[in-house]
């Protein structure tokens, strides 16, 4: 048998899938050859073109997995079934495709259930929807889909489906397809970064909304960033007005006078120096080296004090000058006092200079521990004991009536001009030293003796901080208030406030358990923030949250705080909880929460807090009781 008899038989006999196999090898080497010799610049002199034997005379099938199979990408062919058994006609797979789905060629018969079964469960319906759109219009479609590898892994896969026909009838479908795994999950990624990116918000947490300045909590972490570095000064600033203010100052007119104050400041530090709002009246500077700061502390310290003297202040369309003086505290770096304590040395530091007639007070050094947690502690203790506190009322909204039934009772603490001030960083200072316990009882032993003075004809919540709830005495000092002042308990709720100062757990759950088996209601505020809030709502029986602030002040103009907002609501609604929000200041939040089926609202918007007056004539149908305000205040409360 010459050459000549083998092409002929080659031409009137099909070869064998084992003949085709080996004609594919040969020929993608004899390819591969002829691209690497034209490469090295070999000049090729054939008098034939290079040609595979096996592409003569095939059909379209043929010829697209063939196409296929030299890009090494996978094929699915699928034929009808007229005149064969079985109905479906043929289902095959190639060698490559396979593999792709994780099974080894020849190994799996191929039928639609089974083929279905290999596609992700999620993915099958889209499959099928693509691929019978595809035979309906007679055109080319693809689709990315997950299967399922023996092993349990997942791939993704990308197919492209084309109609087969044969004398212009659609006779089958196939589907060229490769593991795209890998270009799949970057597009995801992609596409969770710009998520991301689109979702990501400033921290207004670490800003005063009023004065644009950082916050306590932030210049607290600079304060002891520097500690830890560097080294630097720190100035408290005190401002108190030379004459009391007018009772006729609204809230905005507060606001405007801080803003003048912190823009003031701003401008006497410069624009590189770190300050921010330390508490009610207070300002806190950071002069660490690092920043190159060429005036000396003391220098700058007084030249604040003096420039705040000598300034007119703004309000009321009345001129206003202030009485100021400074704390400096000088540290070293890796000093053990904290950034806290820096604060408060500072403070002190400030409150000497006042008592003293001195413009600043100067500490070379940081307080000895012992002295400063004496000093803390005397400082709550006797606020408690002078009754240095005011109970003011803010309205809330039931959204579900549109109508006020309930009011936030807010702590203040009385200046040393007896101005009420917002409580903040009093209430910070004596959780650090553990004296909020004191705190916590004078407000409930006032609150509940005047919701006992009223009329009792709703509900009245009451406030307790996380951290209180240690105190194994603290639900028989309750019930005992409840007895002596004549408070009905099923009108009663106690919301745990600062719920990441819950230091016992054990302890949180029985006066929890304690409070609801004497027929009062529980609740948890500034839900949303704290370590570990989620976990609260398995194991206490939780009726009421409240999101904190920080996600609603923004919350027409945040993506992120609309999702957090919209999930927390579906979260708590499952759990049978109630969901109150805080600080709303306009129509469209108090919309958008309306429609996201928050129960409650408090705000400016709902109204702003009043005084206490109990007037027996007149029920107040709810009140509540809070220890601890969101930090975005202004320094004049």
């Amino acid at each position: 048998m010459d050459l000549d008899d083998i092409l002929t038989l080659a031409e009137t006999n099909q070869p064998s899938p084992l003949e085709l196999a080996r004609a594919r090898r040969v020929a993608r080497a004899a390819q591969g050859q002829y691209d690497l010799s034209v490469a090295d610049g070999y000049e090729i002199i054939v008098d034939a073109d290079l040609v595979d034997p096996l592409t003569a005379v095939v059909d379209e099938a043929t010829r697209v997995a063939r196409a296929a199979q030299l890009a090494k990408l996978g094929t699915i062919t699928w034929t009808t079934g007229e005149g064969k058994s079985g109905g479906f006609g043929c289902l095959t797979w190639s060698d490559e495709m396979a593999m792709i789905f994780g099974h080894a060629p020849g190994t799996l018969r191929l039928t639609p259930e089974r083929l279905a079964n290999l596609v992700h469960p999620a993915d099958v319906e889209t499959v099928r929807k693509v691929v019978r759109t595809a035979w309906d219009r007679r055109r080319p479609d693809e689709v990315t889909f997950r299967v399922i590898q023996p092993g349990g892994t997942v791939r993704h896969v990308h197919c492209h489906i084309e109609v087969l026909t044969t004398e212009g009838t659609p006779s089958g479908i196939i589907a060229t397809g490769a593991d795209a795994t890998a270009l799949e999950l970057a597009r995801q990624e992609r596409r969770r970064l710009a998520t991301r990116s689109e979702m990501l918000c400033a921290d207004l947490a670490a800003l005063d909304l009023v004065t644009g300045l950082p916050t306590r909590s932030y210049l607290t972490d600079e304060v002891d960033r520097a500690r830890r570095t560097t080294g630097g000064a720190l100035i408290v600033v005190a401002t108190e007005p030379t004459t009391r203010l007018p009772d006729a100052l609204t809230d905005e007119n507060h606001d405007q006078l801080t803003a003048e104050v912190a823009q003031h400041l701003r401008t006497i530090v410069g624009d590189k120096v770190t300050c921010g709002l330390v508490g009610p009246g207070l300002w806190g500077v950071l002069l660490a080296p690092a920043e190159g700061h060429t005036e000396a502390p003391e220098i700058l310290a007084a030249r604040i004090v003096d420039t705040f003297r000598r300034h007119l202040f703004s309000v009321q369309h009345k001129t206003l000058r202030l009485y100021t003086w400074a704390g400096l505290v000088i540290f070293g770096s890796g000093v053990s006092a904290s950034g806290f304590d820096l604060l408060i040395d500072g403070e002190h530091a400030a409150r000497d200079a006042r008592r003293s007639g001195v413009p600043t007070s100067v500490l070379s050094e940081p307080v000895a521990t012992k002295d400063r947690i004496d000093k803390c502690r005397s400082q709550v203790r006797q606020s408690v004991s002078a009754n240095r506190f005011a109970l003011y009322a803010q309205p809330i909204v039931d959204l579900r009536l549109n109508e006020v039934t309930r009011h936030e009772i807010l702590l203040r603490v009385r200046s040393d001009t007896g101005e009420a001030v917002a409580p903040w960083a009093f209430l910070d200072m004596a959780e650090r030293v553990g004296e909020i316990l004191t705190v916590d009882k004078w407000v409930i032993d006032h609150a509940l003796e005047l919701i006992g003075r009223g009329a009792q004809t709703s509900h009245y919540q009451v406030n307790i901080s996380g951290k209180s709830l240690a105190d194994p005495g603290l639900l028989t000092y309750v019930t005992e208030a409840i007895r002596r002042h004549g408070v009905k308990p099923e009108c009663l709720t106690f919301e745990i406030t600062e719920t990441t100062l819950i230091e016992n757990r054990n302890e949180a759950l029985a006066f929890a358990t304690g409070i609801r088996e004497i027929g009062c209601h529980l609740a948890l505020d500034d839900f949303g923030t704290g370590y570990g809030a989620l976990a609260h709502l398995k194991y206490l029986p939780v009726d009421l949250v409240k999101i904190d602030g920080v996600f609603i002040v923004d919350l027409c103009r945040s993506p992120a705080d609309q999702a957090v907002v919209s999930k927390l609501v579906e979260l708590c609604h499952t759990l049978g909880i109630r969901v109150a929000a805080e600080y709303v200041q306009d129509e469209e939040t108090l919309e958008f929460l309306k429609s996201s089926g928050v129960d409650f609202a408090q705000g400016y918007k709902t109204g702003r807090p009043e005084p206490i007056t109990v007037n027996p004539e007149k029920a107040v149908r709810t009140i509540e009781l809070e220890l601890r305000l969101p930090p975005q205040h202004s320094a004049m409360g």
